[in-house]
This record gives structure tokens, C-alpha cells and sequence, in this order.
């Protein structure tokens, strides 16, 4: 029922929290173009005063700066992009000075490698180098920088200076050195820091919607978006490097370790959301198993983390991930069931998350040369399209779901009433079968023991001929309730004397003696005559059956007028029978009878005629009972 309490609680959907959403999502166009553009127009901001770049791959990672001085490098682009490797690079790097003769800063990206140690000449030592270190192995309190961005300041005193950079890491070998003015460095630092906290407050955004939605519906996809989405934020913060100055940690190499879980966490539990969100397209079973087996690889990659072999289970991990990619757009194309919101929008999203993917991993693997974009943007850019599409495709589900609740709900509110027409139309028929074993018996009982009889006497013969009188006024009750009951029947309507009616129906009645009727003078009245007749014969007949034997029946007819318009009120009591008084609650129940009119042939629906009778007649009827008398007053309008 979790898919119904959606409905229930839906008004969350249009929720001011999930308005605002709705809103900013509708921004989500404009957001990426200005998040493309940073990275594109990045470089034209200019300043750099590196002159020129080369690398030296060192395959062992044993070479000393001054081996690394004496062999050749080979010129390299601005970004180096050397994929997951056990290998140190040394970057060679040649700086103008100042034209002020001021300090520089060397500015260097990512913010995910684990040791940038930077050799500059020693003009005080021959053939010495002094030796800096940054990265995310080492502290924030301990380096150089204050800033999420790792740096060293140089002072470069000649035209042309050569510094050398080592890099070592066990993530992807990746790296952007810019050497700038300390102004334009901190200007570059500020608006990476404003474009960073645009960036998570609006995925935070998509947090808190997802937290909303899932307390309104408590869906197990949302609950698993939540996870990965709180997970994806930490590996957001660890890689724009503010999980250094937020932990305030002195422990060497814990930034960089916890950076490692929070990128496996973010890829096993990725796994099992889109697992989640596939599962009710019912994609092939086979391909299932895929994404069963690369959860396992995922998992099974920990272990490797556990074991020291950092840098392999990362590249296996970032493998996985680039394998996973294609394989969940299959999955989204293979699916055999339609489901919210769809398997047409479920293949668009998952093939653009998967090209954004593969726009970001590649250079990261080291299989393409990396842009200033990917170095950028790469992670925030993929993770923003990816929340955002998911962020569509989860609204569009939860909308879905809510449409397709409502509509349940008035399907089981139809099926509801049609089991309450269908147990209401069994207990009137067992009502009526119930009417007729009573209510026939005793007649068939009177008239076959009459006809079993040699001789039948006059009194017998007199039973008898009542009892076929019986039958035949419950049978034609019967028919009269079923005629009423149509949705066809329409009153016709024609000049008619009540009184006139009245006089013929006492007189065809079985005691006429008994009645006693006051009239005053009535006029015509337009109605239908034998609807008419049978409202005021089923009165007077149920008042002559009920009543105290051999007493009056009195029936007095006047002009009543009833909420300002004129009518003719016909009020009919008589003294209380064996039969009691009627229960007033129920007296005009189709089938009822007071227990002490069991006694009596009869089948309940005379009172029931009456009222049908006279509601379509466009009067009313009336109950009105005084301590020894039995008293109905029915008015019809003229």
C-alpha cells in the first residue's frame, strides 16, 4: 500500500518545497551553460607566466632531482593526463619573472593528488635544490597555501627561470600548473569558491526535495537517492578540497584515504540506486546479472583498499565505472515494461549521463587529453547532469505514481460502491425470496389442503379464495415495485378528482363500511392517475389490514399549503392492531414489516410504493404516530 499513501499524503507534490525545485530545475539549462563556460572561458582570463611545459615519465619512481635534471623531457600540453600508473612524472616548468620583480604563485589542479613536491634552485648552495610539498597527503595547517587550491609561491629573479615538479599519486595523474600573480590567483580562488557554492547548495537542493518526497510517499528508490545523493555531495567536498580544511586533520594521508572510501561508497551505492530504478522496467534477467556482477566487483574492490593497493583499486574502480556506463544505457533500452515515468525518457537520461560520463573518465583514465573543462568541471558537470536528470526522472516517477494512486483510489472507491450495489441487490433479493417463502406459504398451504379435500364447504371455499386474493395483491405489489424502480418510468400527467378516485377506492376495498371519509370540496389536480391509485390504495388497504379489528379507518382530504404552494393533504389513521406500532426509522424500507405483522399476509413494500409513489408524483408522505393511533399524511401538489 506504500504506492497508495503517496496519494494520500500528495499534496506534497505541489508542496512550496517542491515548487521552488520545480522552478530551479526549469533554470537547469542556464545553470549548465554558465558551468560550461567557467571551464571554457577559464583559460582566456590570461596572466600565466609559464613559457614552457615537458615530462618525464619515471617508470620505478626512484629518480633524484639531479637524475631527473640530466634526462630529456618531452614537451607536454598544458594539462598533463597521464591516467592511474605507478610511475612518477616530472614536470619542467620555465617562468618569466615578474615586471614588478614580485612574487608568483604557481597554482596547481586537482585538488585530489597526493604529493606535489616542487625543487627550486638554490642560489646559496651549489647544485642544491630547496624542496617544497603539497597535496592532499599532507595537512592543511602545513601548507603553504590557505586555500582549497594547492600552491607554492616562487620569487622568479631572472627573465627565464626552470623550476621542476614531481608528481606522485595513487589517484589519476592529472595535473595543471599555472603560475600567476598573487592577485589574479586569489581572484581565480574566488570565483572557483562562489561557482563551488552555487554548485552544492543547488545540489543540496535536490537533497532536500529528495528528502521531502520521500517523507510524503516513502518510496524505496527516493530512500536510495537520498544515500547516493549525501554520499556524492562528501566526494563533491573532497574533490574541490575542502574536506582538508574542514577536518582540520594533522594525520598524514587521512584526507587523501577518506577521499578514496567516499569515491568507492559513491560508486557502490550508485550501483544499487540505478539497480533500484531499473528493477520495476524489468530489463532482461541476464543483463541484471551484469549489474549484480559489477556491485560485486565494486565491492570486492574494497578489499583491494583495505589491502594498501590504493591505486589499483581505483583504476579498476574508475574502469568499472566507464564499463557500467554503456551497460546501464543497454539495460534502459532492453527494458520489457512500461513503468513511471517511462521507458522513452528512461533511455534519454540514462544515454545523456552516460556520454557526460564518459566525457569526464576518459581523461581521468588517461585514454584522451584532458581540456581545462574536464580539469575544472569534470566531476561537478557530470554529477550536476546526472542529479538533475535524476532529479527529473525521480519527479516524473513520484508524479506518475501519484497519478496512478488517485487513480486507484477511485478505482477502489468504484469497486467499493459496486460491491456495496452488489451486496445491497443480494440482501434485497434474499429479502424478497425471504418475502415470498413467508408470505406465500400459508395461502398454498390454505388452497392445497382446500384441494385435497372430498367436499370443500363454504367457508373453506371462502379461505381459499381469499388465499389466491393474497397472492395475487403480494405479486402485483411485486410488479408495482419493479415498474417504480425502473430508470425509465416518466408520471404522465392529466386532469384528476381525487375525491372521485378516493370514492372508487373505498368502495372496491374489502370493508368499505369501515372507512370514514371527510372531504372538503378539492379542486383538479395534473398528475398521473394510476401512480395515484397506487399510493392511495396501498394506504388504505395497509390501514384496513393493520388496524384494531372491526374498527374505523378515518381519511379526511383538505387544501394544505406546503413551503408557499398550494396542495391537496390527505391524512388516513386508524387505532393500533395487533400489529403494533411500525418502527419510524424504518417504516418505509422496501420489504420491512413490524414483527406483529408477521401474522398477516403481506409483502413490506406497500409503505415503500407509497413513498417511490409520491416522490415522483412531486409530494410527500409522512409518518405520524400518537400514542393509540397510527397516522400517515400524504401531500401532492395541484
Amino acid at each position: 500500500m506504500n504506492k497508495w499513501r503517496l496519494c494520500e499524503s500528495g499534496a506534497s507534490e505541489h508542496s512550496p518545497i517542491n515548487e521552488v525545485l520545480v522552478q530551479i530545475m526549469r533554470l537547469f539549462p542556464y545553470l549548465l551553460f554558465l558551468s560550461l563556460s567557467w571551464g571554457l572561458l577559464s583559460p582566456a582570463w590570461g596572466g600565466d607566466c609559464i613559457i614552457s611545459r615537458a615530462v618525464l615519465e619515471d617508470a620505478a619512481g626512484t629518480m633524484s632531482i639531479t637524475e631527473a635534471v640530466q634526462a630529456p623531457f618531452l614537451p607536454v600540453e598544458p594539462i598533463l593526463s597521464k591516467g592511474y600508473t605507478d610511475s612518477a612524472h616530472w614536470l619542467r616548468i620555465v617562468v618569466r619573472s615578474c615586471a614588478d620583480g614580485g612574487e608568483l604563485v604557481l597554482r596547481i589542479r586537482p585538488t585530489f593528488l597526493d604529493e606535489i613536491k616542487l625543487y627550486e634552485a638554490d642560489p646559496a648552495v651549489q647544485g642544491g635544490w630547496k624542496i617544497r610539498v603539497t597535496g592532499d597527503r599532507t595537512p592543511y595547517s602545513a601548507r603553504e597555501r590557505a586555500s582549497v587550491v594547492f600552491g607554492f609561491a616562487i620569487k622568479p629573479l631572472k627573465p627565464e627561470n626552470v623550476y621542476y615538479l614531481r608528481l606522485k599519486t595513487t589517484s589519476s595523474s592529472l595535473l595543471n600548473i599555472e603560475a600567476l600573480e598573487p592577485h589574479q590567483a586569489q581572484i581565480k580562488d574566488t570565483w572557483l569558491g562562489l561557482y563551488q557554492t552555487g554548485y552544492l547548495a543547488f545540489m543540496l537542493s535536490l537533497l532536500i526535495w529528495a528528502i521531502n518526497n520521500y517523507a510524503a510517499g516513502r518510496q524505496r528508490v527516493i530512500a536510495w537517492f537520498i544515500i547516493h545523493q549525501i554520499i556524492f555531495l562528501s566526494l563533491n567536498l573532497a574533490l574541490m578540497g575542502w574536506l582538508a580544511p574542514l577536518c582540520a586533520s594533522d594525520y598524514i594521508g587521512f584526507v587523501d584515504t577518506l577521499t578514496s572510501i567516499i569515491i568507492w561508497a559513491n560508486a557502490f551505492f550508485a550501483g544499487i540506486f540505478h539497480r533500484i530504478l531499473l528493477t520495476p522496467f524489468m530489463p532482461p534477467r541476464l543483463a541484471m546479472r551484469g549489474v549484480d556482477a559489477i556491485i560485486l566487483v565494486i565491492l570486492s574492490d574494497l578489499a583491494l583498499m583495505v589491502c594498501d593497493h590504493m591505486r589499483l583499486a581505483l583504476n579498476i574502480l574508475a574502469l568499472t565505472v566507464v564499463l557500467s556506463s554503456p551497460m546501464f544505457v543497454v539495460l534502459a533500452f532492453c527494458a520489457r515494461h512500461e513503468a513511471a515515468p517511462g521507458r522513452r525518457i528512461l533511455r534519454i537520461i540514462y544515454s545523456l549521463i552516460a556520454v557526460s560520463l564518459l566525457i569526464m573518465q576518459l581523461p581521468i583514465l588517461g585514454w584522451s587529453n584532458a581540456v581545462e573543462w574536464n580539469l575544472m568541471n569534470s566531476m561537478p558537470v557530470h554529477g550536476f547532469i546526472a542529479a538533475c536528470l535524476m532529479f527529473a526522472l525521480l519527479h516524473l516517477r513520484s508524479r506518475q505514481l501519484l497519478r496512478d494512486g488517485e487513480q486507484a483510489v477511485l478505482n477502489l472507491a468504484l469497486i467499493g460502491q459496486q460491491l456495496d450495489l452488489e451486496r445491497a441487490r443480494r440482501e434485497a433479493q434474499n429479502s424478497f425470496m425471504s418475502m415470498l417463502n413467508h408470505e406465500l406459504k400459508m395461502p398454498l398451504s390454505v388452497i392445497r389442503m382446500a384441494l385435497g379435500m372430498k367436499e370443500v364447504s363454504a367457508t373453506v371455499k371462502k379461505h381459499a379464495q381469499q388465499s389466491v386474493q393474497d397472492m395475487d395483491a403480494v405479486i402485483e405489489r411485486c410488479l408495482q415495485a419493479d415498474r417504480l424502480e425502473q430508470p425509465h418510468l416518466v408520471p404522465g400527467r392529466q386532469p384528476c378528482r381525487i375525491d372521485d378516485m378516493l370514492a372508487e377506492l373505498c368502495t372496491a376495498s374489502s370493508t368499505p363500511q369501515r372507512l370514514v371519509i371527510k372531504l372538503e370540496t378539492l379542486p383538479t389536480v395534473e398528475t398521473d392517475p394510476q401512480l395515484l391509485r397506487i399510493a392511495l390504495g396501498n394506504l388504505i388497504d395497509n390501514a384496513l389490514k393493520y388496524a384494531e379489528p372491526h374498527s374505523a379507518v378515518h381519511i379526511d382530504l383538505s387544501l394544505f399549503e406546503h413551503q408557499g404552494q398550494l396542495g391537496i393533504l390527505k391524512r388516513i389513521a386508524n387505532a393500533v392492531g395487533t400489529a403494533g406500532m411500525p418502527d419510524p426509522q424504518r417504516v418505509f424500507d422496501k420489504y420491512y414489516r413490524s414483527p406483529g405483522a408477521q401474522g398477516k399476509t403481506g409483502s413490506g413494500l406497500g409503505l415503500y410504493l407509497v413513498r417511490n409513489v409520491t416522490e415522483q408524483l412531486g409530494g410527500w408522505i409522512r409518518y405520524c404516530p400518537s400514542e393509540n393511533e397510527v397516522r400517515f399524511e400524504l401531500w401532492l401538489p395541484v
